[in-house]
């Protein structure tokens, strides 16, 4: 059938709203027909999933099945899995040497998304994407910039659960176009195990109204990390029978990740395959069977078992309270998923929906809502989702005098919400006051996500100890926040909807695409006078190389902080690098005597044993190495930030400020 999207009063001017399941390993894209059914675009290759990877030539970017496919031969060129950093402090993944934000690689799928779904549509410019809905304000903000720079206006940022939950309503006709359900309420739980990413969510259908009662999540936790057992296991097998380590090579390693995948696909239709590894002339077919399988991967399945139960608890309800346990996402398809949950719960399992395509057409059919897309075909729902994480104030114990987290909005409330408090003024005569934004369910602010802070300054002289002030904290119905502050005896506020430092960076997606395509020279063309290879960029003014130069002076803090006295507040950060520190010497030392085994092996079978000892050092101590400077450099971080300099890179301070002016101003 030749679909149509649905009619829309704005539709001339910005064409229809899609729906994006943006995923850790695979997104899909939606559209709503002229009979207010969700149906998923097939992308330029006729397939309904498009990989989430992205690979760098010197011509082009590339997004999907080509990129993907070229994982094992180009792995310098290559990323995936980068939703799991996409607004966390670990933000930046090498390609070709230069490091990009998950933000911009997450842009480029989402532009050839949009692009693909544009040969079919035409002209796009509104879009609905879907997040985990554990994912905190920091990665949902980080969600929305990515959308903004593949050229979309981003209508709403839906949790993937719900998003499922509405495509799971549609589909089994318990809505009607003027949203009513065919029965009485009906509670939902959606398990949602995907490539990068699970999360559990229960959900109550009742009428118009979608409410979400409960969720929790972990955003390290899905199929990839099933794959990597199985990666392990391979790599194993080969070193126990040949000495050496297949990943040592990042081609074969980049190759294992792929059979690994294969193999986990395999075995949730068989009970058993095998594969072939190789790696330096030699190789070896290893066998694998499910029940292998399963016990390699037990203690994840398990965490999602403790997360799912956990969830029911925390919604005060038990299993017979649940009427549907409802399977989304690509990894839930494995065999011992099902029997889990049966097991579990002691309900049989839904699998009615397409796991890969349930989300987007969720997310499609909430764009055709916002759009107001032909109510005689599109249900008009309300959807109340709840907070996947608390909200809070950075405050002061008045007994104990040690700094709190006073939580202002606890986790799983329905939103929108807004809470007012009031809090006093810890100093007479106080001049100024910073709200510390807090998201975290931990009482220690050290233990939480600083989100940002919004200051009342200039506050008149002679305030006495204990003046009030009143703050309110806004979840809006996308999981951003909103503060304000206000004192009402001086009628001075304050108000700030979080922002960050690092979007300054984000801004120009072209930019980053000149940039990763002419790192590299380009062959002339046959008949041609050779040229110069393009130089890579190297001055300061290059927004690259400020942000190398500021981590190069961020980690000489932190190297020095690593060995001084530090405040309270930065003890948990010096001690972590200490840590990482310790552990990156003692690497140091096993790979130098591992390197010193193999110089001189008596004979060929020692040659062997010292090689493969050698390849894991090497790997041990690039690990401990990575390590050791991340921590340094977020020690580093939190010094400058805390105003902390040890005296020994005092001399660093002006240059730091100035290149922070210099990001801040762009």
């Amino acid at each position: 059938m030749n679909r149509q999207p649905a009619n829309s009063s704005n539709d001339s001017a910005d064409g229809p709203a899609i729906g994006i399941d943006l995923g850790t390993t695979y997104s899909a894209v939606a559209c709503v027909d002229d009979t207010g059914k969700p149906y998923c675009l097939p992308n330029l290759e006729g397939d309904m999933l498009t990989p989430t990877a992205v690979l760098v030539d010197d011509h082009a970017i590339v997004i999907g099945r080509e990129a993907a496919m070229a994982a094992a031969m180009e792995p310098d060129d290559f990323a995936e899995c980068f939703k799991r950093d996409v607004g966390s402090p670990v933000y930046r993944r090498g390609i070709r040497g230069v490091h990009v934000p998950p933000q911009i690689l997450s842009a480029f799928v989402l532009e050839q998304l949009k692009s693909d779904a544009e040969r079919r549509l035409g002209s796009i410019q509104r879009a609905v994407i879907t997040v985990p809905a554990f994912f905190d304000e920091a990665r949902r903000k980080a969600t929305q910039d990515a959308g903004r720079m593949a050229g979309l206006e981003v209508l709403d940022i839906i949790n993937e659960p719900t998003a499922a939950a509405l495509a799971y309503g549609c589909q089994h006709g318990m809505l009607d176009t003027n949203g009513a359900t065919s029965d009485g309420p009906t509670r939902i739980l959606v398990y949602d195990l995907g490539g990068g990413t699970f999360d559990v969510t229960i959900l109550e259908i009742d009428r118009n109204k979608f409410r979400a009662i409960a969720t929790d999540g972990d955003v390290q936790l899905g199929g990839k990390d099933f794959d990597e057992r199985i990666a392990q296991y391979l790599a194993e097998q080969f070193i126990e029978q040949h000495g050496i380590d297949p990943r040592s090579d990042p081609r074969d390693a980049a190759q294992l990740w792929i059979d690994a995948q294969r193999i986990k696909h395999t075995l949730s239709q068989r009970s058993r395959t095998s594969a072939v590894v190789f790696h330096a002339g030699v190789r070896l077919n290893v066998e694998i069977t499910r029940d292998k399988f399963e016990q390699l991967t037990r203690d994840l399945l398990e965490r999602t078992e403790t997360t799912t139960s956990q969830v029911t608890r925390e919604a005060g309800l038990t299993w017979d309270d649940i009427d549907r346990v409802l399977l989304v996402g690509g990894s839930s398809r494995m065999p011992g998923v099902t029997q889990m949950l049966k097991k579990a719960t002691g309900h049989d399992v839904d699998c009615s929906l397409s796991p890969d395509e349930a989300i987007a057409k969720g997310a499609a059919l909430h764009a055709a809502m916002l759009t107001q897309q032909d109510a005689t075909k599109v249900p008009q729902i309300e959807l109340i989702n709840v907070n996947s994480h608390s909200l809070g104030i950075r405050g002061v114990d008045m007994q104990t005098k040690r700094r709190i987290n006073a939580i202002m909005i606890p986790k799983n409330t329905p939103l929108p919400c807004k809470q007012v408090k009031i809090f006093t003024t810890a100093e007479q005569n106080q001049r100024s006051v910073k709200v510390v934004v807090l998201e975290g369910e931990s009482h220690r602010p050290e233990d939480c996500i600083q989100l940002g802070d919004c200051v009342i300054r200039d506050l008149p002289e002679g305030l006495p100890k204990g003046s009030k002030i009143e703050v309110t904290y806004r979840y809006l119905p996308d999981g951003r926040v909103a503060v304000s502050a206000r004192m009402p005896n001086t009628r001075q506020s304050a108000q700030v909807k979080i922002q960050r430092s690092d979007e300054a960076e984000l801004e120009d997606l072209e930019s980053w695409r000149q940039r990763l395509t002419s790192s590299n020279a380009i062959e002339p063309e046959s008949g041609s006078p050779p040229q110069a290879a393009a130089p890579t960029t190297t001055d300061k003014s290059d927004l690259g190389s400020v942000l190398r130069r500021l981590d190069q002076l961020y980690m000489k803090v932190g190297l020095a902080a690593v060995r001084t006295a530090v405040p309270s507040n930065l003890q948990k950060a010096q001690q972590s690098a200490q840590e990482n520190q310790a552990a990156f010497r003692a690497a140091s030392a096993a790979l130098d005597k591992a390197e010193k085994d193999n110089q001189n092996p008596p004979t060929r079978a020692d040659a062997v044993r010292f090689g493969a000892v050698r390849a894991k050092a090497k790997t041990k101590f690039e690990q401990m190495e990575s390590r050791a400077n991340f921590s340094c450099l977020l020690l580093g971080r939190e010094c400058i930030q805390n105003g902390s300099i040890p005296k020994a890179v005092k001399e660093h301070a002006a240059e730091i400020k100035s290149l922070r002016a210099r990001l801040e101003s762009r």
